[in-house]
């Protein structure tokens, strides 16, 4: 199906749901966007809103939940996709130390790779600012869902700083508890494919940062240098001299100053941010390949970032290093795939 066929159509429902999908344009972005709703009708305030538009790198953009927006998004930066919305990292989340790396013996440059604000090491992965394309929309009784994909070829942009060919497909499920977001990984080359994993959420403060509180099941933070890389040292929170970094209970937003790596984490637990003047929570989880989370809390913006990561930041070079527990990059043999997968469900109180 092309694209024009997409544009500003609903999807047809065989039976009838609380939940829909549509297709259309959005002239403010010059982009597709694919739209799945939920419809609470004894509740309208937990009515639920998806955004997704893949042709500017899958950033899921837009997650409303009655009226109240909880994804930060600048239409101009969305535009140009650059960093805001909700974007997806892989195959490195985050930074990679020299723009190069290497694996099994052989050396790779990134480079050519631009970036947003010029940062340097600030990598972010490879399809953040990539078109992606899409398949039809899902409805069913109890979900909408829509996948999305892009393709890592000799015709890729950046096939030469990563020459595995691969295919990365996104299914975004809305339920009326909140969104699941599955990742697949396809190895299409003739020998193993490393990577990571992530998206990068920008959460709106509803209430103002000192009344959102943050809880992290994570039991130690990674040192990091200068340029927010890692030393390879790991701390325990349960230390006291660490306290300050131990987000095991809830803490304000207006007390952290953070741009920190946690791991050690407690994989059957969630990560929460707590809107306690709206009654709201977020709760973030994820399978057990994730096992690095980053938190971002900057002063005085009206966000902060919430980011599961399956791997360390500079993975592929901590890994070639022999630090390969902190790192957990993962693999994918020729032939083979791999899938796993992050939840963003509420609960309310109100």
């Amino acid at each position: 199906m092309t694209d024009q066929q997409h544009r500003g159509s609903a999807i047809n429902q065989e039976t009838e749901s609380p939940f829909g999908a549509s297709i259309s344009t959005e002239a403010e972005i010059a982009s597709t966007v694919i739209t799945l709703t939920y419809t609470d009708p004894q509740h309208p305030a937990h009515s639920i809103e998806v955004g997704i538009a893949p042709e500017l790198g899958s950033n899921m953009f837009r997650f409303r939940v009655g009226n109240q927006d909880l994804i930060y998004s600048e239409r101009d930066l969305l535009k140009r996709m650059d960093f805001t919305g909700n974007f997806v990292l892989w195959p490195f989340p985050n930074r990679i130390r020299d723009q190069q790396y290497r694996y099994q013996g052989q050396s790779y440059s990134l480079k050519e790779v631009p970036r947003p604000q010029g940062n340097a090491v600030l990598i972010h992965g490879l399809v953040f600012d990539r078109a992606w394309q899409y398949e039809q929309p899902v409805i069913t009784t109890d979900a909408a869902s829509v996948t999305t994909f892009v393709e890592m070829d000799p015709a890729s942009p950046y096939f030469a700083s990563y020459p595995f060919p691969s295919r990365l497909s996104l299914t975004y499920t809305l339920t009326k508890q909140g969104v699941n977001i599955t990742y697949h990984v396809e190895n299409k080359g003739s020998h193993d494919l490393p990577f990571g994993f992530a998206l990068h959420p920008y959460f709106i403060l509803p209430g103002g940062a000192d009344k959102t509180y943050v809880q992290l099941p994570a039991e130690a933070v990674m040192e990091a240098d200068d340029e927010l890389l890692p030393t390879k040292r790991v701390f325990d929170v349960n230390k006291l001299m660490y306290a300050m970094y131990d987000l095991r209970q809830p803490r304000p937003l207006d007390s952290l100053l953070l741009d920190h790596v946690y791991t050690n984490l407690h994989t059957q637990e969630s990560a929460i941010l707590d809107y306690r003047e709206q009654g709201m929570q977020l709760r973030i989880s994820a399978s057990d390949d994730f096992t690095h989370i980053v938190i971002y809390v900057p002063k005085g913006e009206p966000y902060c970032c919430v980011e599961y990561q399956t791997c360390s930041t500079d993975a592929v070079n901590l890994h070639n290093q022999g630090a390969r527990d902190i790192s957990h990059l993962l693999e994918v043999a020729p032939g083979e795939s791999y899938t796993g997968s992050i939840h963003y469900t509420l609960a309310f109180d109100k």
